[in-house]
């Protein structure tokens, strides 16, 4: 593992918990913004509730990119940590009943991205905030991904980046990258000819939960627990970009590596661009 430097810009003690939680996750995600991540903690500073308190959003980790209003790369791959891997802040917004411990269990990872493109008459490409992105930094999908064929590339700097902490904070936290999205690439049909036993062994090796949320008990017994585990694995979306889909497994707590559009239907980050499946392949 080649080691890449994390500079720290801590957000103020009132941005972020300071309670000590378990890790059980690694979220991906992208700002929806510009290229330096130093900006969004000091957004994240100064954000606040209509009442004025702090919102408590951030993740620990943003990762810099490279410019698309003049090309600088100075802050490409750049990692910039927030707050203590340890303690935690909200960024998945879910309305699950367990949208606190879902905050608390990850370790959140920001890539300095815009996302969705449109492409003008012209043939320019333009963010959701109107700003021009050079057609170099732009990825045709070759199909619409939640409504768009065009999304700003994530570099391979930040790629790399982003493959250091997963494997940096999955070692020091016993998180298994095997499991969440990433075992979702995996397109085999394995229960064909298996024992209640065996599925519930399958199910438990792959990070899969039952009704309780809790792994399985290894009874060999068809009971309510199993059977919601084995719907769960069943009804995964498997497809070439189904990894990055809405999953059922994300929100009732299952462990390992998820993009922020696993917990949300209206998210984009992470977009399945070829070279990110790539290295999430690779752990």
């Amino acid at each position: 593992m080649k080691k890449i430097e994390i500079k720290k810009q801590y957000l103020e003690g009132d941005e972020y918990y300071s309670n000590k939680t378990d890790k059980k996750t690694i979220v991906l995600h992208h700002t929806a913004g510009s290229h330096r991540p130093d900006w969004v903690f000091s957004s994240w500073d100064r954000d606040r509730t209509k009442g004025g308190r702090p919102l408590r959003v951030a993740t620990q980790f943003v990762v810099g990119g490279k410019s698309t209003r003049d090309g600088n790369t100075d802050w490409d791959g750049v990692i910039v940590q927030g707050l203590p891997v340890e303690q935690w802040a909200h960024h998945l917004g879910t309305k699950n009943s367990n949208n606190r411990e879902l905050n608390e269990q990850s370790i959140g990872i920001e890539i300095c991205n815009y996302g969705p493109l449109v492409k003008s008459v012209k043939g320019e490409y333009f963010t959701y905030v109107n700003s021009k992105v050079p057609e170099e930094d732009v990825i045709d999908l070759g199909k619409n991904w939640r409504g768009y064929r065009y999304y700003q590339k994530y570099t391979d700097k930040q790629i790399e980046s982003v493959k250091f902490l997963i494997e940096k904070y999955s070692l020091e936290y016993g998180i298994d990258v095997c499991k969440g999205m990433v075992e979702l690439f995996d397109t085999k049909q394995p229960f064909k000819g298996l024992s209640i036993l065996e599925k519930q062994q399958f199910l438990n090796q792959k990070g899969y939960l039952g009704l309780n949320g809790k792994i399985l008990t290894e009874d060999g017994l068809n009971g309510g627990n199993t059977k919601y585990a084995v719907r769960t694995y069943n009804d995964a979306d498997r497809s070439s970009w189904g990894p990055f889909e809405f999953n059922k497994l994300a929100n009732h707590g299952g462990v390992g590596i998820w993009s922020h559009t696993n917990y949300r239907k209206d998210k984009f980050d992470v977009y399945p661009y070829p070279p990110l499946i790539e290295m999430l392949k690779s752990l």
